[in-house]
């Protein structure tokens, strides 16, 4: 199976995967570009590379970092759904706890007392949904 790297307009098509290194091989991973006479070098060994090996490597090295940025925008975007919930429930405490201001509906303009029971009835998520997107037509 082959990859596919995209990066604007251009695209590499990734057939096979380099070689893998033995235990206590050096794995190039430091290079050097030599412009003057295009010559790819191992910083660390000062081995002479393939031009081919290196854009190999570093179309690999492009997709971890590709996948690794998606799996983190993922997480955040989980997270910030987790802290909108957090946050309404803070703010309603922090208006309890101010002893003299109690949260009101927003619907009805009612106060909301700790002993109202917030949170203990519901409703099906997306019935309410339904029901505010028939009201506002």
């Amino acid at each position: 199976m082959a990859d596919i790297i995209q990066i604007g307009d251009w695209q590499l098509q990734h057939k096979r995967k380099h070689r893998s290194t033995e235990p206590g091989e050096c794995d190039h991973k430091h290079i050097e570009l030599d412009a003057r006479g295009d010559i790819v070098r191992c910083v660390k060994c000062g081995v002479q590379l393939s031009a081919f090996w290196a854009l190999e490597m570093l179309s690999d090295e492009y997709n971890r970092a590709l996948s690794k940025l998606q799996r983190d925008r993922d997480s955040l975007t989980k997270a910030k759904e987790a802290e909108t919930h957090l946050l309404a429930a803070r703010k309603v405490e922090s208006v309890w706890r101010s002893r003299s201001m109690v949260p009101a509906c927003p619907h009805c303009g009612v106060g909301i007392f700790p002993e109202d029971g917030l949170g203990s009835s519901r409703i099906n998520r997306e019935i309410e949904l339904r029901r505010r997107a028939a009201a506002s037509k």
